[in-house]
């Protein structure tokens, strides 16, 4: 069974790349369109990895992380990478302090998204 990893991004552009990069990967990917429904989505789907923007409506990405941490074992534990066009002290020093895996800004290479994302979970 292939490893899933959810995308959530308010832009559906961003979505649907990343989605077909690391499906051509042999990866699953499921998306949400807001924090609110990166938490459910986490919860209910358990993926191997997610990939999150910081500022989306709703819900931002920094606070659907914090109640992701929040969550039971193994939830809680789930690979987090931000991708965002906000690169800021603030935004990796809150990254850190949530134990979020790495912090990347758009634009960013396909090729190094592969990468970084093989680095976290291994191959499909």
């Amino acid at each position: 069974m292939a490893k899933k990893i959810l995308i959530a991004d308010d832009e559906v552009l961003v979505r649907q790349v990343i989605k077909q990069v690391l499906q051509s990967e042999g990866y699953d990917v499921i998306e949400a369109k807001d924090g609110k429904e990166a938490v459910e989505l986490v919860r209910n789907e358990k993926p191997d990895l997610l990939i999150i923007d910081v500022r989306m409506p709703v819900m931002d990405g920094m606070q659907a992380c914090r109640i992701i941490r929040e969550f039971d074992e193994p939830i809680r534990s789930i690979p987090i990478i931000i991708l965002t066009a906000i690169d800021t002290v603030l935004g990796r020093r809150l990254s850190a302090e949530l134990g979020i895996e790495m912090y990347l800004t758009k634009p960013i290479s396909l090729k190094e998204l592969r990468q970084r994302v093989k680095e976290l979970i291994g191959p499909p």
